[in-house]
């Protein structure tokens, strides 16, 4: 791969492209002179950690197309004047109106994702991110952690699942590719080096399971199982279980594999995995609308947890057996009061669903809601 020399660089800058730490930045705007980052550092408890000055000395904001491990999203750098969620000073009066903050807001996506430098200590970077309503995610409440030693560490984390250029489904990298390929029409030199760059950040999970060594990459290994559960390709979760990947392990957002292969209706893969021995806890949270009746027995004995989302996803399956055997297991207890709301949340959307449509099944769907509902408020209240 051939680098990008400074002539290279402005060119893809007039393009409005920037590069940091091998990644792309779009719609990258100016970078930062020592004003804008003096008045930055004059709300913060320390110094600006180099890594985000650099950052900074090559683009003061832009957007990023790129994915990152797990379920933080990072699309945004915040810059000063920036409209709504990308107010780099909105963000910072946000985190301490008037006064000065130790860890500096720099990037996220809308108001559900924020990253942040400590300015304090070694200028490592945090997240924090927003929880979703309950049956949205399996780990419900606000959370944070480090991500990453610093800005430039994090931009090496920045990664793309697809090539962009070999499928139009990929969930990132689409925008650098069309960004990219809008260069080449007049800088094809320069594209050439860019498109180098973007491919060089795709996780080739593949050539990892190839040479032997997916079982000692994480990301790689994680990738690939969600990849083969989605498939139901059993022949790869065998390879991958060879190869020292571990079926149990989780994959995306605390699904394992055998969630995975429920959520998008592989049963023949879900019962490999059972074969398997792997730990069943979420499957019927994640995967009530689509298992059988045997299956349903099966996952309950095992130890299958049983929550108001999981007899929401049972009365969309197509046999009413499944829907009576999750809804026998729902707890009825004091804790089981916190799935009423929900319950009569999806009733009320049933039935308004019903009226409009005088679909009958939705009906039945707002009536079983209401007498599981009104079933739990009485179990808990006896």
């Amino acid at each position: 791969m051939t680098a990008l020399d400074e002539k290279d660089r402005w060119t893809a800058a007039e393009a409005g492209i920037a590069v940091f730490a091998d990644r792309l930045i779009l719609e990258a705007r100016p970078p930062a002179d020592d004003a804008a980052l003096d008045a930055v550092a004059a709300r913060c408890s320390g110094p600006l950690p180099e890594a985000l000055v650099a950052l900074w000395r090559v683009s003061f904001g832009g957007r990023i197309d790129y994915q990152l491990d797990g379920q933080i999203s990072f699309t945004q750098l915040f810059h000063p004047g920036a409209d709504g969620y990308h107010d780099l000073w909105g963000w910072i009066d946000h985190e301490a109106p008037g006064a000065v903050v130790r860890f500096l807001p720099f990037g996220g996506f809308e108001y559900l994702d924020r990253l942040y430098v400590d300015t304090v200590g070694d200028g490592r970077v945090r997240y924090w991110q927003q929880g979703l309503p309950p049956g949205w995610e399996l780990t419900e409440g606000d959370r944070a952690d480090d991500l990453a030693v610093d800005v430039r560490a994090l931009f090496g984390q920045l990664a793309l699942e697809d090539d962009p250029w070999e499928t139009d489904d990929a969930d990132a990298g689409g925008d650098l590719r069309d960004a990219v390929d809008e260069l080449a029409g007049e800088e094809p030199g320069v594209a050439a080096k860019l498109r180098d760059l973007v491919r060089s950040a795709v996780l080739d999970w593949r050539a990892a399971l190839a040479a032997g060594t997916i079982g000692a990459e994480p990301r790689l290994r994680r990738l690939a199982l969600d990849r083969a559960a989605s498939a139901g390709d059993t022949d790869l979760l065998e390879r991958l279980a060879a190869a020292g990947c571990d079926l149990a392990e989780p994959v995306r957002g605390g699904l394992t594999a055998i969630d995975i292969a429920l959520v998008n209706r592989r049963l023949d893969t879900a019962a490999h995995l059972l074969e398997c021995r792997v730990p069943v806890t979420n499957t019927l949270r994640t995967g009530a609308h689509a298992v059988t009746a045997s299956l349903t027995r099966t996952l309950l004995d095992r130890g299958a947890a049983v929550t108001a989302h999981a007899v929401g996803g049972a009365i969309d399956n197509d046999d009413p057996e499944v829907l009576r055997m999750v809804a026998a297991r729902l707890p009825a207890s004091e804790d089981a009061r916190a799935y009423v709301p929900r319950l009569r949340m999806l009733a009320a959307q049933a039935a308004h669903a019903a009226d409009r449509s005088g679909d009958e099944r939705m009906r039945d769907r707002a009536t079983v809601l209401r007498e599981l509902a009104a079933m739990i408020t009485a179990g808990a209240g006896s």
